[in-house]
């Protein structure tokens, strides 16, 4: 094979022509909001997401009081709270305040990210 130029074909990814959106008239359906997510690298809420006391106004309806920390990272609020007499270790959905994790508090000593990395 002197001389002859090989080419080597690409796997095919997880996208088809249709999860694109073009300049043009439309031809499919809109993205669904719901698989939408928030700004990752985002350090303060946007302008329509709940605010602080929102979000506070929400958990104290599920139970939660005493509220540590609450702060806005990577998209998501981080809010360190007593459920009961337990501490707990909470994220939450900027725009929904749905809850997306909730763990017993433990400084971070009981996992293996950086204090950072969670808050």
């Amino acid at each position: 094979m002197c001389g002859a130029i090989v080419a080597h074909a690409q796997q095919p990814g997880p996208f088809t022509a249709q999860d694109f959106q073009f300049p043009g008239q439309a031809t499919g359906p809109e993205i669904p909001p719901h698989l939408h997510g928030p700004d990752l690298d985002g350090s303060t809420p946007s302008e329509v997401d709940l605010s602080a006391a929102a979000v506070r106004a929400r958990l104290q309806r599920l139970g939660f009081h005493r509220f540590d920390r609450m702060q806005f990272r990577h998209g998501y609020w981080n809010v360190v709270a007593y459920h009961g007499n337990k501490k707990r270790q909470l994220t939450v959905h900027p725009a929904t305040g749905v809850i997306r994790s909730d763990k017993p508090y433990c400084n971070n000593r009981c996992n293996r990210y950086q204090r950072s990395d969670e808050f």
